[in-house]
């Protein structure tokens, strides 16, 4: 890895055709979730994590667009909350993205969201744990800008990091699957350069996340793994040790953040 200006950290070499390797989910010795196994993971994690903050943001909103929305489960769950609202997605990977018409009945493109061309504007747009699987943030920014209403907002799940962060701070970094990693101050150097403005810049410990039961015990991409997480999931305060064990190692260097910022009116 390396680190341009402590604003950003990247894979190199950089990948150049990730777009093709989501669509077909084309990479050597990496083991893919299927569809109906994600789609239950992003259900139960989404409900547990992050259903909360999302309802707050989209209570009156009239149009919402879910980037990276996988099997559809978070545009599902917006559609439960608020049956009036307009839900698009945009998943590359076809098998993901026809999983996701059926469960959210809702138009999902099957374009990069720098290519996307959509009649009209969205009130919300949402990437949860999508930022770091963009190719390209200059070209994500100026098209999310032109998707936006004027009062709209971007809200972002994303991990943030100092610039002095143990390599063994994640168990697995999933390259080449991630290409890029925010630095503590990449927010605010997004929001100067392309126009946005700071609504919300919520933190919490990766380990709050990282050892949290939901995500032990839902289901990824090694079956191995699976039994193994499932067994400790379900060991007493193993968990709880767990986190207290990385908090002291890692301390305060590595987040999961929660981040909603605005077009900047001029």
């Amino acid at each position: 890895m390396a680190c341009k200006s402590c604003e950003l950290f990247f894979i190199h070499p950089y990948g150049t055709d990730v777009h093709k390797k989501v669509s077909t989910y084309d990479y050597d010795n990496l083991e893919i979730v299927d569809t109906a196994r994600n789609y239950a993971a992003s259900k139960k994690y989404f409900k547990a994590k992050y259903l909360s903050y999302l309802e707050k943001e989209c209570a009156d909103v009239k149009s919402i667009l879910d980037v990276g929305c996988g099997t559809g489960a978070l545009l599902e769950l917006l559609g439960e909350i608020n049956p009036k609202i307009k839900r698009v997605g945009v998943e590359l990977n076809a098998k993901r993205a026809e999983f996701a018409e059926k469960t959210a009945k809702c138009e999902i493109y099957q374009v990069p969201i720098e290519k996307l061309s959509y009649e009209g504007k969205f009130d919300v747009i949402t990437m949860i744990n999508v930022l770091s699987h963009i190719p390209s943030i200059d070209n994500l920014f100026i098209s999310i800008r032109n998707l936006l209403a004027e009062n709209g907002k971007l809200i972002l799940k994303v991990g943030e990091m100092a610039s002095d962060i143990n390599k063994d701070a994640i168990f697995d970094w999933g390259i080449p699957d991630h290409l890029h990693f925010l630095g503590v101050n990449t927010i605010r150097f997004i929001c100067n350069k392309y126009g946005f403005k700071l609504v919300r810049h919520e933190r919490q410990p990766l380990s709050a996340d990282l050892f949290s039961h939901s995500r032990w015990i839902a289901p990824g991409r090694s079956s191995i793994r699976n039994i193994v997480k499932r067994a400790v999931a379900w060991t007493p305060f193993a968990l709880f040790i767990m986190r207290k064990l990385y908090d002291r190692r890692h301390g305060n260097k590595i987040w999961s953040s929660y981040v909603v910022i605005s077009p900047e009116n001029k």
